[in-house]
């Protein structure tokens, strides 16, 4: 069998060494001139390893990403960073039961209680039942679970700062896959998740598939037994662009329902000194202009960076957000006051080098019942199939999601070939 996928991320490496494993002629498009898709990352001069345009990590039950890399002889490596939240001038680790129950700008009760919510949704183990909450809503729903002031003090602020006008859409199930999934020790790979790609698209050539580096989709079309694209004749194809896109390069609608997505956007800084004494800050404030700082260097050590310190300062933001129109340094002199208040020494002068990233898809915005229309990973018509991160639910975006979806989308492939042997 004859493939062709399009997109060179981690869904379509993974599907890619399940299908050469079982014997398939296969070919990689890849737009860009990287692998990794999202995980793609850059390595300016004086970097040993290169970064991820968007900040990564893996759980310890992240088990799919964890399965690929061991496979293609790539390891992750785990550690155990420090996270912390700020919230009216106060930065404090909220990542643990016990530091909760210590996290002083809740009542007593109102720390018992949000425990106490937060244990209801980690005891529910099973992805069939995270999805029955689905029919919530989380505004409506979460402070029913975890306190009115838990939920007005935490998590309401982290709600509106990720999802912003679109936060009144997304349903329960994505938040208890967010609480089920989590874990305290956070993996990474060494020289990066783009090396874990690359190692995987050498998996591939060695078992005879092709990557084709920065190569543009101009046509996916059907003929009577087979597919043709950019030319060439397939008997199979799977696309694993975002929905919109795909259905763009198919000329027809493929997702039962539309779904919103907001761009993803991270201003990485190369800094002289450390900002904060934490890897990862999650920010509770309403009108602060970023909702998470993360200093990479304090999860991986900064000797792989020319001994300095990389900081993201990251957002997801709505596609008309001024934020995407800003320079770097623009982003930088908004940002400014507000990292001054996460550590009162910051400067300008701190900065080194910097560099924007954004994307559009990022981040799906999964509304009530997103399950009864969840797009097929069948295209609808024989040999077409389709993998993106609108069918990781209720698991967020992630490289682990990728990997597993990636994975049955091949064994889907291959049981089609089957049934016409």
């Amino acid at each position: 069998m004859k493939v062709a996928i399009i997109g060179g991320g981690f869904t379509g490496l993974a599907a890619a060494i399940e299908l050469v494993g079982n014997g398939c002629e296969v070919e990689v498009y890849e737009a860009e001139e990287r692998l990794g898709g999202l995980a793609g990352g850059f390595k300016p001069k004086g970097w040993k390893w290169s970064l991820e345009k968007y900040y990564h990590h893996i759980f310890t039950n992240d088990k799919e990403i964890i399965r690929v890399a061991k496979k293609v002889g790539w390891p992750a490596f785990f550690l155990s960073p420090v996270t912390k939240t700020w919230k009216k001038g106060v930065m404090k680790e909220l990542d643990s039961p016990l530091a909760l129950l210590r996290y002083g700008q809740l009542s007593v009760w109102g720390r018992l209680r949000m425990a106490m919510g937060l244990v209801v949704l980690k005891l529910v183990m099973w992805p069939r039942l995270g999805v029955l909450f689905e029919r919530f809503l989380v505004v409506k729903t979460l402070p029913l679970l975890v306190g009115r002031e838990g939920y007005e003090k935490i998590w309401k602020p982290m709600l509106m700062a990720k999802f912003g006008r679109e936060v009144g859409q997304v349903n329960l199930a994505w938040f208890w896959a967010r609480v089920y999934k989590r874990t305290k020790k956070l993996g990474y790979f060494n020289e990066g998740f783009e090396r874990l790609a690359e190692k995987m698209g050498e998996y591939v050539e060695k078992k005879g598939g092709q990557i084709r580096m920065q190569t543009n989709i101009k046509e996916v079309k059907r003929e009577e037994k087979s597919w043709r694209v950019n030319g060439e004749r397939y008997d199979q194809v799977l696309i694993t662009a975002p929905m919109p896109l795909a259905e763009e390069l198919l000329e027809q609608k493929v997702a039962r329902k539309k779904i919103g997505y907001l761009w993803g956007q991270t201003l990485v800084m190369e800094l002289d000194e450390s900002l904060m004494d934490c890897y990862w800050l999650n920010i509770l404030e309403k009108d602060w202009p970023f909702l998470v700082v993360v200093e990479h260097t304090r999860l991986v050590d900064k000797r792989h960076y020319g001994g300095k310190r990389v900081v993201y300062v990251g957002n997801y933001l709505a596609a008309d957000d001024v934020r995407l129109t800003m320079s770097e340094g623009e982003l930088l002199g908004l940002f400014e006051p507000y990292l001054k208040q996460v550590n009162p020494r910051f400067k300008k002068g701190w900065v080194r080098r910097m560099w924007k990233f954004q994307s559009p898809f990022a981040q799906p915005v999964f509304p009530v019942n997103y399950s009864r229309n969840l797009p097929r990973m069948s295209g609808g018509k024989k040999g077409l199939w389709l993998a993106n991160m609108s069918m990781v639910y209720p698991w967020d975006r992630g490289t682990n999601y990728a990997v597993d979806l990636g994975t049955r989308v091949a064994q889907l492939m291959l049981d089609e070939q089957r049934e016409k042997l």
